[in-house]
Parts: C-alpha cells; structure tokens; sequence
C-alpha cells in the first residue's frame, strides 16, 4: 500500500468493480444525485443478437456513411440494461486509422427492435464543418429531421425550439468544427413527454456527428385525457393568486476563471412544481398535493454548534479510521486499503482520500472515502458492501421519519462540527429504489437564510445503517446583506408578471410508475426554473433565440468580424459603432487568438506548485494574466522583461505568435536559409524574418501590393481573417495541445 502526499484536484467520487458470471452494478455514483441510471451488465450468454444483426442494423441507418468500413473493422461490446429500465443495450464500435487520423465510432442499440439510443461518429475530414461551413443551420435542421423519421412513431416528436438556449462554454476552438444541435420531444395528443427527448448534432458539412435517445414510455404506459382539463386561464389566475418567493443564497460557479460567487436571489418556493391540469392539485416534490405550497421555516439541525470529532489525525489515523468503518464479515469478502493520499478541497480543507478494494468470490468492488484531516470527520462515503452482503432475509423496513432521525443521529456522529451550518428540508426527499435507501439532502443555512447549491447528502438504508454521505461546505468571505434586496412584494410581482404555464406530461415518483399526469408547469420569462437577482432585480435566466444576423459592416472582413463576434471570441460593447480597421492592442489581440485557439478556460491552469508570474508586469491580478499564463505555456508567448499589454500589435510580431502557435518556431528561427521578395523586405527587422516568411507561405498573412508592412498596426479586421486561416491550419496539424 503506498501513502503519498498529493496537492490539486483529483475525483471526489470513485466507485469500481468487476465481476465473473453474475452481472454486477458499474457506476460512478454522483452522491448528491437522488436517482441514479445505475448500468447493469449482462453476460454475454445472456444475449441473444449477433453482431451480424448489429451491423445489418447500422447499415440500414447509415446507408452511405461507413462504406469505408468493413464487417471485420467492427466490434461488439458488452450488453446492458439500467436499474429503471430492463431492456437489454448492445454495444457497437468500431477504431480505425483512415487518412493519417484514428476515427471512432460508437453505437447502442435497445431491445428486440434493435432501435438505435445513442451514437458518436466523428470524419476523417472536417474542413468543410469549418468556418465557413458547407450548410446553414436550416439545411442542418432538414437533415436532422430527416434522420428522425427513422425512429417510431417520429411524427410524434416536436422540435424545442429553446434547445439551444444555453451555451455550455463561453468560446469554443474555431479549429472545431461547426456543430448543429437540435432537441426534438415526444408528444402524446399534442402535449410534450417533459422527461423524454432526442438529441441530433449535424456538422457544418452535413454529417450527422451524434444522437442520443432518452425517450421510452413502454408499451404500457397511460396518459391523462385532455378532455377534462382546465383551462389555462384559470390556472394561470390560480398559480398568481397562490404565488410565493422565497429568498436564498445561491452560490454560481464559474467554470472559465474557476471562480465561485454568491448570489442573493428570489425564487418560488421550491415545493411548488406546477398545478395538475384535470384536478387542480398543486404538483409538488412529494406528489400532489390540495394545500398550496408555503414557505418553509428553517429549522437547524443543531442550535448549537458541535465540537469536531477530532483535533486533527494523521494520515496513520486516518487508515485505521477507514479500515473500522468499511470492516466486514471476512467470510463475505475482503477489506484492502489501497491507498492513502493527501489533498486540498475546494474549501480550502486539507482531506485524506482512502482507496480501498473489497475482493470476494465472484469479483470485487471498490471506492474512497474521504475523511477530514483537522477534524477527523467523515466527509464522503458510498456503501459497495451491498454488492456482495445481500442476503434473501427480509429486513424490517423503516419509515422516512426513523430514517430521517437516523441520518441526522449519523451525522452528529461522524460530522458534528459541519452540523449546525445546516437545516432540515421539506424539500430534500427521496427513495431509491434500486439501492434501496431514503436519501435525504440538507441545505446550509447562512444568515438565517437558506443555500442552493451547498447542502450535505445523506442515504439511509431501509434497515437503518448509513448508506452513503456528502458533505459540500464550501467557503466564502462575502455573503450579500439581506438589506440589500428588493422587497419582497417587488420580486413576488415581477414573478407573477413573468409567470406563464406550459402543459406537458410528467411522471411521479409514486407507485405508478407507468401513468403520465398531464401537468401545468410554469414558466418565468420562458424558463421554468428561473430566478431573480435580489440586488437587481434581473432574470438570472434568460432563453433568447440564437440570432446570427451580421451586425458588423466591412469591405473585406465582415463574415469573419462576425462569425467572431457570435461565437464569443470577440467582444464589442457596440457593433454599430465598432471600428474594425482600428489597431488593436497586444493585450486585445493575445485574448482573441486565445479564444480562438481554446476553449476559453481561464481558471485553474495551473496547480498552486507551478503558479508562476512570467512578465514582471502581469501578476496574478491583472485580467490577462490567466491568458498570458496559458499562452507561455502554449509557447505563443516567450517571457521577457514586459509584455506590452496596451500597446499596438505589428504584423511582423503578428507573425512570430501565429508561427509559435504551430509550433514551427524551430524552423522560423533559421532566418538565414529564407528569403524574402517583398519590396519593402527591408523594413523586415532581422529576428522577424522567418516568422514571416512561414506566415506568408501559409497563407496566415497576405501582402498587398508585393508589401508585407512589416511594421504596421494589425488591425481588428486583418486579426479576424487571419485567426479565421490560423484555425484551419491548426485543424490540419491535429494537435490537441490548443485545448
């Protein structure tokens, strides 16, 4: 077993196992997720489809698309099914080196039909999904729908047209290609199935890239008639006349600077889901209910705070701590500490993780768990024991109460001083019926006011032992002052003004699992789970149709300023009265072909150990210094004594970054074997030469009249086009060192 000392980011979840004959639970389990789509693998004597009938399969699909593949270049993986959903997957793919580049592709296949659920393919050749791309997004649209008719009953399915409502990162590589995603819903009698879709991407070139398939009712599911509903109106007059908000605290994260910020925000009130469209029953997290939904009142878990379980252990400790926890019966299985490390959370908390491995007849299963040091507390556990300790003895089941009591007895126990941070909630419930355990979840309590998205979790087994704990306490200086927020009154009437109903089918977590109640859901400002900036009164939420209409004029570049623009690696405050034949600064222009080359994540790109400041003049606070840290190691920029961030940038060092970005610097420093024809070749400074010349034989940067104004200001224009030609020449070198 090794003990290690380990600084920066690993996994906070770990589950793995394997097994022989019987089928066995592969899952890494999220453990703030109260349901979880655990796979189940099957033995493959178990399954009855060949891979003859797979490939007939894909082949009818994609009549024209793998024509480059032979029967031999595919293969079969392994078969499963889920915990919620007994049709068996068969898994097919295939790896092979087509024109210099490895191509994957991966398909799954349900049930007796064989009916396709998801698929991921990406060419050999992508140049024509480039910007420009060979298709619009209405000719993309027209390929997806028609591939849509390939599954049953595809006349039922509706496009959402708010699929494209949000956009995951802030800047995507230009060097990748243009991608088309469109969300199609299943419909009964017109109205939309809210937990059913389908997804179809199209690349600029007219490939179709990926689908995937959440969409299954079965044979034996039932619909609410429309014949009785209420109408809108009514509803809509009952869901304001009982509208309530709430305020919290939300905490939003930042994925491109690794940043977290807390927000004071209005929200209704979380039990509040909708209103049933036959009955009028409210439509809750519990079921349905004919009280209308009230705020709750926050109770702690403790008045007071609780001292730790420990004044600080040693890493010694730490193992045996885990090694009483996790003990089982040695004729069942056996207990081994894999390893010990040490890390720093997100909160700044020094944490052992404990890897560990059961090993018993038929396999072995194994996780961490995860202890904290100054405390000697136990901040996150999953039980695998279940996978090999299952017994036919039907164990008394206990209620939510007991089980409620227990978790919270549990957490006194084993992190009393986390505790008092955090409150009871109507909200936090549910059963999982697969590993069969109440699942309780905790929201932080900070001025009396509750937290989204820090809570504790908690499992609790239907026999009382502890199942599974998660503890997110995060840290922040600055929490917003109450007295800072609109009045109440203010955010309840903007929500109400706002509010708006959807009508779908939602199924409920009850007995029935196979009936669909047809639900009026609300929207505010065309999102259902909205919020309201307290401090600002502002939608936190907004779904805007995707609008690429040119708004940038120019003689030559108004195509590139634009796709630019739309694509978030050029910011303008005003596009009306943006000036793109004006310099552009260093600083400016490093920040777009950063953008351009990455995906925009300017966060943690390094660990504490390698933090470094490589211009004298850009410290961890200045704005860029994140994009110039990621460029010096990217070798676009080389440190010296400043980096001049407002200054103009010429195209000769234009160049030198555009010929560092393709890492052919090595050969661009060889001024001496390059020669030069422009008739201003001598305004060329000497150490420039062969930046340029690459630049210029590339087709990065043109000359104009047999002039290459080496000394010049780039303007926005000519970085547009030229940043537009530097993606595609990074797409041919395939190098993945740009993300």
């Amino acid at each position: 077993m090794g003990k290690f000392k380990k600084l920066g980011v690993i996994l906070t979840s770990t589950a793995f196992s394997f097994g022989v004959l019987s089928p066995v639970a592969q899952a890494s389990i999220p453990a703030n997720e109260s349901s979880m789509k655990i796979e189940i693998q099957v033995a493959e004597a178990d399954t009855k489809v060949t891979k003859n009938e797979l490939i007939k399969k894909i082949r009818t699909l994609f009549p024209d698309e793998f024509n480059f593949l032979t029967d031999n270049d595919f293969k079969v993986g392994g078969g499963h099914y889920y915990s919620d959903d007994k049709v068996i997957r068969h898994e097919l793919y295939f790896d092979k080196f087509v024109n210099g580049k490895n191509i994957y592709g991966s398909f799954t296949l349900k049930g007796d039909d064989l009916e396709l659920e998801n698929f991921h393919y990406t060419p050999a050749d992508l140049t024509d999904a480039l910007f420009p791309a060979k298709i619009s997004k209405d000719e993309a649209q027209k390929i997806a729908q028609n591939f849509l008719k390939k599954f049953p009953n595809a006349s039922n399915y509706k496009l959402q047209e708010d699929s494209q409502g949000y956009d995951y990162y802030i800047s995507r590589p230009l060097s990748e290609p243009t991608r088309y995603s469109f969300s199609y819903m299943p419909t009964q009698n017109g109205v939309p199935i809210s937990d059913q879709y389908i997804s179809i991407d199209v690349l600029g070139n007219g490939v179709i890239n990926s689908m995937y398939s959440n969409s299954y009712t079965g044979k034996k599911a039932t619909f609410d008639s429309l014949e009785q509903k209420k109408s809108e109106t009514d509803v809509l007059s009952q869901m304001r006349d009982n509208l309530a908000v709430e305020l919290r605290y939300s905490i939003d994260y930042d994925f491109t600077t690794d940043e977290r910020e807390v927000k004071l925000v209005y929200l209704p009130i979380q039990s509040f889901n909708g209103v049933h469209a036959l009955t009028g029953q409210w439509q809750t997290t519990n079921g349905f209910s004919t009280l209308a939904p009230k705020a709750q009142t926050v109770e702690k878990l403790s008045a007071q705070p609780l001292a730790p379980k420990k004044n600080g252990i040693t890493i010694e400790e730490a193992e045996e701590l885990a090694t009483s926890f996790l003990k089982v019966d040695s004729d069942k299985a056996k207990l081994t500490i894999e390893m010990v490390d040490e890390r720093e959370n997100e909160a700044k908390e020094t944490i052992y993780s404990v890897h560990y491995m059961y090993s018993y007849k038929n396999g072995g299963t194994g996780g961490s768990i995860e202890i904290n040091k100054a405390t000697g507390e136990i901040i996150q556990f999953h039980d695998f024991r279940e996978e090999f300790m299952k017994t036919n003895e039907s164990a008394s089941e206990i209620t939510k109460e007991v089980a409620l009591s227990k978790a919270i007895d549990y957490l006194k126990e084993w992190a009393p001083s986390y505790v008092h941070h955090y409150a009871k909630s109507m909200d936090g419930y549910s059963f999982d019926e697969y590993s069969n355990y109440h699942y309780f979840t905790f929201p932080r309590v900070v001025n009396n006011i509750p937290v989204t998205g820090d809570d504790i979790s908690v499992g609790i087994g239907t026999d009382g032992s502890l199942r599974m704990l998660y503890i997110n306490h995060q840290k922040f200086d600055n929490w917003p002052s109450a007295g800072k927020a609109i009045a109440p009154d203010v955010a309840k009437e903007t929500f109400s003004a706002a509010l708006k109903t959807k009508l779908q089918y939602a199924k409920q977590d009850n007995e029935d699992k196979q009936h669909y109640d047809l639900v009026y859901a609300p929207t505010y400002d065309g999102v259902i789970y909205n919020q309201l900036d307290a401090t600002t009164g502002e939608w936190l939420h907004s779904i805007k149709p995707e609008d690429n209409t040119p708004i940038i004029s120019h003689p030559t570049a108004a195509d590139e300023l634009n796709y630019l623009l739309h694509q978030k690696v050029l910011e303008v405050k005003d596009p009306a009265t943006f000036n793109a034949d004006k310099a552009v600064t260093k600083g400016e222009a490093l920040k777009i072909i950063m953008k351009s080359m990455t995906y925009g994540y300017y966060g943690s790109y390094m660990t504490d150990d390698e933090a470094k400041q490589s211009f004298p003049n850009i410290d961890s606070k200045h704005p860029l210094y994140q994009i110039v840290e990621q460029a010096v190691g990217m070798g676009v920029l080389e440190p010296t004594d400043n980096f001049k961030v407002e200054d103009p940038l010429t195209r000769q060092e234009l160049a030198e970054w555009y010929i560092r970005a393709l890492d052919l610097e090595t050969a661009a420093k060889r001024s001496d074997i390059y020669k030069v024809n422009f008739a201003d070749a001598s305004t060329i400074q000497p150490n420039y030469v062969g930046y340029v010349a690459l630049a210029n034989s590339l087709g990065l940067l043109d000359a104009q009249d047999n002039k290459f104004n080496a000394t010049s200001n780039v303007t926005y224009a000519e970085l547009a086009v030229s940043t537009i030609r530097l993606a595609h020449k990074i797409y041919e070198k395939n190098d993945n060192r740009y993300y």
